[in-house]
């Protein structure tokens, strides 16, 4: 999303906005036969409670057609191009033109985890690479009427013949070739939204951010969800009024209809604390029967962090909706996840099933320790049961959690850049800035009865402290209405001298796939990489399709424009992965170009599919 995504590295409640876009979360529940104080029965539940749930409403936001959308836009004249000495007030959102601290709380620990250094080559077998969308192609959105923004967020999903990417904050469908099928369109104006900034009226439209989208082969629907907080048309500053905003499509064709649902978020629940409050971070999954949203549930104007939320909906249900509207709104309910490992719990992710997979009767979710915490050995395992219940009008799931051990993974620092053009650092007067690290548990596949998923970690110690990523395979077991889990597989994979960020895992149904990573460091501008993964582990060297052409050099970079650079450069929030219907796996992740600069962000995205 645009701005911070960790409670390390909130906004000062004195810069009237929090720009902690992070992870959301919500109640946490008691048990049927302890209906009082929630908080304190989670606590006490801490492995293996159960959290209660109750309905939210799910709004219908009407229908959408992203291929009428696409030739609307393609008619559009082209969006005059900002000059190179443009007002960052008209190409910068004005919340993120403001102070903010940006260090992390605390230091990593002095030693870290020295694993053997892979390989990089650029040679990349039976793999098709090709740019897909840009920072150029998400400002000139929607007619030009668009703000910059900066990381890119990479949502991807593939299925039918068709992958449909998206970023902060545009959305583009590509053929199996990589042609783009339709012209690029923004995510306001697939929602329905006003623009985010009326460059005749100079107005400003909401702010929707950190898109993901999943194609579940078993319903034949593609699944395209945003965060959305509501700001003022005038000032542009936010107002309170938050939402998730998910698009179902009517069926496989993702050029085609879609039903536009809304949930609010803005006031929580009985258990949060400092509302107005946003759900950041959001991702999705699918079991059998189910569709699931995770976030971080943070509040807007101050300084709660709430815990991760989750929602769970009948996906036969939204299908049937999405295709007709005359059809019954399937009833959504929703829970605070609770703790895991005695902390709040943070980016939870759900399970997606690659195509030709088994879908199970249960959700699994994986999460990392701790949001602060500098040094873990374990990682939490979730299990939402029950789910064919979200078929009836009163739902019965049921979430337990525990926990499995794991290698260590300690908390990566900022990634030094190799220097080279840089013409927005000269035109502020400043250095080049590292980019920003973050160890948050990645997206996560279920195929051949694991759990598959990733994190940063640091790695390296006496000066060569790097981040490199450290990848997991996870048996999930469901015994007695309790999950538990076994680490199957685990290992680290690093470079020498350059640090490996952002990681994703996609595997078909066979268990056979890839890990996509962004690369970079002091001899190395950020690149897109990938290496090799199956049920035995990664295998190979890292391979890098395409080797970046610059370092990254977005206003996010600068204290000229965001008041510290403690934080870094704004790299991403994650990279994405996912499997096809004749076994590739697609891969998305950051780089940079040499074809992508706007006067403030030089971003590119790349897109790769890997046939094992």
């Amino acid at each position: 999303m645009h701005s911070t995504r960790r409670l390390r590295w909130a906004v000062p409640a004195a810069a009237g906005v929090a720009l902690i876009f992070s992870n959301l979360g919500a109640s946490v529940g008691a048990t049927a036969e302890e209906p009082a104080a929630p908080l304190a029965v989670a606590r006490a539940n801490d492995h293996h409670g159960r959290s209660t749930h109750h309905t939210v409403n799910l709004r219908s936001m009407g229908r959408a057609n992203l291929g009428a959308l696409a030739r609307t836009a393609a008619r559009r004249s082209p969006a005059a191009a900002p000059a190179a000495t443009a007002n960052p007030r008209t190409e910068i959102p004005p919340r993120l033109l403001r102070e903010r601290d940006g260090g992390k709380e605390t230091l990593a620990p002095r030693r870290a985890p020295e694993p053997d250094n892979r390989s990089v080559t650029g040679r990349f077998p039976q793999t098709l690479p090709f740019e897909s969308l840009t920072v150029r192609d998400s400002r000139y959105a929607n007619g030009g009427n668009q703000f910059t923004s900066e990381p890119p967020d990479q949502a991807l999903c593939v299925g039918a013949g068709f992958t449909m990417a998206g970023v902060n904050t545009a959305i583009a469908v590509y053929d199996r070739t990589g042609a783009q099928l339709a012209p690029t369109v923004a995510i306001n104006e697939f929602f329905g939204l006003a623009p985010e900034f009326n460059r005749d009226r100079e107005t400003f439209g909401p702010s929707a951010f950190d898109p993901v989208c999943l194609f579940d082969e078993q319903v034949g629907r593609w699944f395209f969800l945003t965060t959305e907080l509501d700001v003022d048309p005038i000032s542009g500053e936010f107002t309170g009024g938050s939402h998730l905003f998910f698009a179902v499509s009517a069926s496989e064709d993702p050029l085609g209809d879609y039903a536009l649902y809304s949930i609010t978020t803005t006031s929580g629940d009985a258990t949060d604390r400092g509302c107005p409050c946003f759900d950041d971070f959001p991702h999705i999954g699918t079991d059998a029967n189910g569709f699931y949203i995770t976030a971080n549930r943070f509040s807007i104007f101050e300084r709660p962090y709430n815990g991760a939320q989750l929602y769970a909906i009948s996906k036969r249900g939204l299908a049937a909706n999405a295709a007709n509207p005359d059809a019954a709104s399937p009833t959504a309910v929703t829970m605070n996840i609770g703790r895991v490992a005695g902390h709040k719990s943070f980016t939870v992710q759900p399970a997606a099933v690659p195509p030709g997979g088994r879908f199970p009767d249960r959700e699994y979710f994986l999460t990392t320790a701790d949001v602060n915490e500098r040094s873990a050995d374990r990682i939490g395992i979730l299990a939402l049961s029950n789910t064919a219940t979200l078929d009836s009008g009163r739902p019965n799931v049921r979430l337990t959690r525990n926990t499995v051990p794991s290698l260590r993974y300690v908390q990566e620092p900022n990634v030094e850049q190799k220097p080279g053009r840089a013409p927005l650092a000269n035109l502020v007067g400043e250095k080049l800035n590292a980019l920003d690290s973050a160890s948050a548990m990645s997206e996560v596949e279920f195929s051949q009865g694991r759990l598959w998923a990733a994190t940063g970690a640091a790695v390296g110690n006496n000066g060569a402290r790097r981040d490199g990523v450290l990848w997991f395979q996870v048996r999930p077991t469901f015994t007695d209405g309790r999950v538990d889990g076994t680490m199957v597989r685990q290992g680290y994979v690093a470079i020498e001298t350059n640090s490996l960020m952002y990681p994703a895992v996609g595997v078909n149904a066979r268990g056979e796939g890839a890990m996509v990573m962004s690369l970079a460091g002091p001899t190395a501008y950020p690149s897109p990489s990938y290496i090799r993964m199956d049920m035995s582990g990664v295998s190979g060297p890292v391979r890098v399709p395409e080797f970046g052409q610059r370092p990254d050099d977005g206003f996010t970079c600068y204290e000229a424009f965001v008041g510290s650079r403690e934080r870094g450069c704004r790299w991403g929030d994650y990279s994405a992965a996912t499997a096809d219907e004749r076994g590739n796996v697609w891969m998305a992740t950051e780089w940079i170009s040499d074809s992508a600069r706007v006067p403030f962000a030089n971003w590119s995205t790349e897109v790769m599919r890997y046939t094992p």
